[in-house]
């Protein structure tokens, strides 16, 4: 004859791991393109640089209006829009450098004191000028 509080051990550790795939599978399902164009948030680099290590505010997307003055070490972009300096990680899309340009991007914040906080970018243009 089993055991009964073996048979319950076994069930509790069965619902445990089925929670655990049932949550890991829920996130990994969850969609990584940015959103659509409405859900760009036009702002400024002085406010992103303000939520610095306000988690908050990671990963949200962002449109900033500005040009870059230069590379960092890093090979990130230096990028001002007149209110302050913040890092872009413009991956393969080869950013011009003192051209005004509208910027998409994410948020990315520095985790626990490690890395930078900078934009992600995601798209851009050039700005049109009056």
């Amino acid at each position: 004859m089993i055991n009964p509080m073996k048979k319950l051990r076994h069930s509790f550790l069965a619902l445990s791991l089925f929670s655990t795939l049932l949550f890991c599978s829920a996130h990994a399902a969850a969609p990584t393109t940015p959103p659509s164009k409405t859900a760009y948030h036009l702002t400024t680099v002085s406010w992103v640089v303000s939520t610095k290590n306000n988690m908050d505010v990671d990963d949200r997307y962002v449109t900033l209006i500005g040009h870059i003055t230069g590379v960092a070490k890093n090979g990130d972009y230096i990028f001002t829009d007149g209110t302050g300096t913040i890092l872009l990680d413009g991956g393969d899309l080869g950013l011009p450098i003192n051209q005004k340009i509208v910027v998409g991007g994410r948020i990315d914040q520095a985790y626990f004191g490690w890395g930078n906080l900078e934009i992600d970018v995601k798209q851009w243009h050039p700005a049109k000028t009056p």
